[in-house]
């Protein structure tokens, strides 16, 4: 993935305007738009000699680079003499301005150089408080809603020139720029000389331990570094040439403001790489050119439903990316911005377009399946809140970043790059999470439908991309699955019986045994009851016989006689056909059943959610109307 940032930079170097060196270090003083005006303090040459010539209030260029800002540290100066000037004017000319050229001597330039720099810094100091008195002057002319910067300027036969056009202090610029890749002040120094650099391979005079863009290693414990706990020694892990880490800072940069992306509570930026097949001269500019028209095709699709994402990011890249060739891959790195830092999170590699294909296809697939249960099982209500579609937000549902207190951040990110990448997922950590957020709504009194329709969603997306660690022999591939969509027009029209064998043979692969079966069907009688309860008492008390969702087999059995029971006293046992085929599963399921509690927990309640597919004339006919 270095590499690929690598060649992303040299490829913006060759082909955007700016792109040399010392454009990768400049910043732009006004990139808040509140720095429009300049305070520039002009000196005189003659003869090799300098001399203060004058302050003027000048405006602001757009050409930014005329003034070589790089932002310093707090108690220091900054790169060159150009500093913003929000506050105290006489203090920042005496800490920033006058100070920088106090330092003259530690600059790493020639000794020529540092002689000029000399020269400067006595013309300006002899004249400091003319010099001050002139920039307050100035200074209470400029718009009082601006804010300013004070530099340095040139003055010859009645015009001026800006620090952009003085070679030394260019010079200055990068080398203070270069020294971030070597140097920490909370570390020390990390360079090493005569060695090979890790992204070119050539040898170099000098390389860098610190160029490699959002580090991945750390440096500060032990078995980290390859000189052992020494940090002057971690450039051995990746050392990096000043002209490799110009390239790795230039394509930083273009990915940082080009390529990045939001996902349910986090960011992440997309490097693209190559592949051998896409590996030639305008290789990378195409990639970036399909990339960089995302906007551009997004608008042409605006009016399509958003459903065809895969993420909730508006700009979703994904999208675009599924369609092409297979000449690039991608990596993902997933961060949190924390202050002017990324932390990494996750770093997925390699990810091909046919990969982001079979992910869209799998969600196509799934959805279209679950066109029935959203247009029959949920309300219109929750139909607009709620659409049943599967993206990575029904994942997020059951790995939310705070529940309870807790976090579950760390397990979202690990199930997204298994998704990615074809890794095995847990099926019983999938239904325990699920489970977990059921009981919540269930406990509370809320409607459990989405939540539980919303697990059943994720649970075929998993298997459809094959990812479920099979358990037994009988977990079988989802090409086996019945891959039929049901319609409820035609489900309406069967018998019963037939109905549940439709059902049963549309999602075989989770229905693939008895008990599985019988408590899917005792699931929807039991709704079925607690809908008569509640129209009969706008109360349903046969919940409490329900455990709050916490099933096991013995429960199960004990349950059916209960609320066929039940349904007699109401005098309104509608569903005997129903009871039957229960009570012929219990038999075929026999005893010990192979289903985990949290498992038969999830059939039960998804029975419940889904009883509106088993209606029938007589329920029709007295009106029983759902649990409110």
């Amino acid at each position: 993935m270095i590499e690929a940032v690598s060649r992303i930079g040299d490829y913006v170097q060759r082909n955007s305007e700016g792109g040399d060196s010392l454009s990768t270090y400049i910043e732009n003083p006004n990139s808040n738009g509140k720095y429009k005006s300049v305070l520039l303090v002009l000196l005189s040459e003659k003869d090799g000699k300098y001399s203060f010539s004058r302050v003027i209030l000048d405006e602001y260029k757009t050409d930014f680079k005329l003034y070589l800002y790089k932002k310093g540290a707090p108690n220091g100066t900054d790169a060159t003499p150009t500093s913003k000037l929000a506050g105290n004017l006489e203090k920042t000319f005496q800490n920033r301005f006058l100070k920088w050229f106090e330092n003259y001597e530690s600059y790493d330039v020639s000794e020529e150089e540092k002689e000029t720099l000399r020269k400067m810094k006595i013309a300006i100091t002899d004249q400091r408080d003319r010099i001050l008195s002139e920039l307050s002057e100035k200074y209470s002319q400029k718009d009082s809603k601006d804010n300013a910067i004070i530099t340095l300027g040139f003055e010859n036969d009645g015009d001026y020139s800006y620090l952009g056009g003085c070679s030394i202090f260019k010079k200055i610029l990068i080398r203070k720029g270069k020294d971030k890749y070597f140097l920490k002040k909370s570390q020390g120094e990390s360079r090493g000389k005569d060695a090979a650099c890790s992204v070119c391979k050539g040898t170099k005079d000098e390389v860098y331990g610190f160029a490699i863009p959002w580090s991945f290693h750390t440096f500060d414990k032990p078995g980290f570094i390859a000189g052992g706990f020494k940090v002057n020694e971690s450039w051995k892990n990746t050392p990096v040439c000043f002209d490799c880490a110009t390239r790795l800072e230039v394509g930083k940069k273009y990915i940082e403001e080009n390529l990045d992306y939001g996902f349910y509570g986090f960011r992440y930026l997309l490097v693209p790489k190559l592949t051998l097949a896409g590996d030639r001269k305008d290789g990378l500019g195409e990639v970036l050119d399909i990339l960089g028209k995302k906007d551009q095709k997004r608008k042409i699709k605006i009016n399509r439903e958003i459903k065809i994402r895969i993420t909730s990011d508006e700009k979703d890249i994904f999208e675009f990316v599924k369609d092409e060739k297979d000449f690039f891959s991608n990596s993902l790195i997933f961060y949190k911005k924390e202050q002017s830092s990324y932390r990494i999170l996750l770093l997925i590699e390699g990810i091909l377009p046919s990969r982001l294909r079979t992910l869209f296809d799998a969600k196509e697939n799934v959805d279209k399946r679950f066109t029935i249960y959203n247009d029959s099982i949920l309300s219109e209500m929750q139909r607009e809140k709620n659409h049943l579609e599967f993206n990575f937000g029904v994942l997020r549902r059951f790995f939310p970043s705070e529940s309870k207190n807790r976090t579950f951040d760390k397990i979202f990110l690990e199930l997204v790059d298994k998704i990615f990448v074809g890794d095995q997922i847990s099926y019983h950590l999938l239904i325990d999470f699920i489970m977990s957020r059921v009981r919540e709504s269930f406990i509370k009194g809320y409607f459990t439908n989405i939540t539980t329709l919303n697990g059943f969603l994720l649970l075929h997306y998993i298997e459809e991309l094959n990812l479920f660690k099979t358990k037994n022999a009988e977990m079988k591939d989802m090409n086996e699955q019945g891959n039929e969509v049901l319609r409820i027009e035609e489900l309406e029209s069967l018998p019963l019986e037939q109905r549940v064998e439709k059902f049963f043979d549309a999602n075989k692969t989770f229905f693939n045994t008895e008990s599985k079966k019988a408590t899917f069907l005792e699931g929807v009688l039991t709704q079925k009851l607690l809908n008569i309860q509640y129209m009969d008492k706008k109360a349903t008390p046969f919940r409490t016989k329900l455990h709050g969702l916490k099933m096991n087999e013995s429960l199960i059995k004990r349950l059916l006689p209960e609320i066929q029971n039940k349904l007699e006293e109401y005098d309104k046992n509608y569903y005997r056909d129903l009871e039957s085929l229960i009570a012929n599963h219990f038999v075929l399921s026999g005893l010990k059943w192979e289903e985990v509690d949290d498992e038969l927990s999830f059939y039960f309640v998804l029975g419940m959610d889904m009883h509106k597919l088993f209606k029938n004339a007589k329920e029709e006919e007295q009106k029983i109307v759902e649990e409110a």
